[in-house]
């Protein structure tokens, strides 16, 4: 079994530590690394800036943040490229993943609060 941890940059879980994420926003995405170094979409939550964007779908792979390619990032690095202060911006660029040779769709996500949204990745 791999580690895991939460889309709040750090890899010890954002709900295990309140105090010290009061001021992390993220999107509301859950990803696991496969074996190539692509980050698949495993979920979103409900309601989170990720599923609003309404471009996004589980089995997505993210392929770049903010203009930075992810692919063979560490999963820590990738959460804090996801991750900032409450309202602010982060664009996704995502493949299709069922047409990964599709043009990368766009999508421009607002930040929020992570106990609105408890983002957790996993890592296998």
């Amino acid at each position: 079994m791999g580690s895991e941890g939460a889309g709040v940059g750090t890899a010890t879980g954002a709900e295990s530590q309140p105090e010290a994420n009061r001021n992390i926003a993220g999107i509301g995405i859950h990803f696991t690394p496969d074996n190539k170094g692509m980050h698949i979409i495993t979920g979103m939550r409900p309601g989170g800036p990720a599923e609003s964007c309404g471009r996004i779908l589980v089995g997505d792979v993210l392929f770049k943040v903010d203009e930075k390619e992810v692919r063979n990032v560490a999963i820590q690095d990738v959460i804090r490229l996801l991750t900032g202060p409450p309202d602010t911006t982060v664009t996704l660029s995502v493949l299709d993943g069922k047409f990964p040779y599709l043009p990368p769709k766009l999508c421009q996500c607002q930040r929020v609060l992570v106990d609105q949204i408890g983002v957790i990745t996993k890592k296998h």
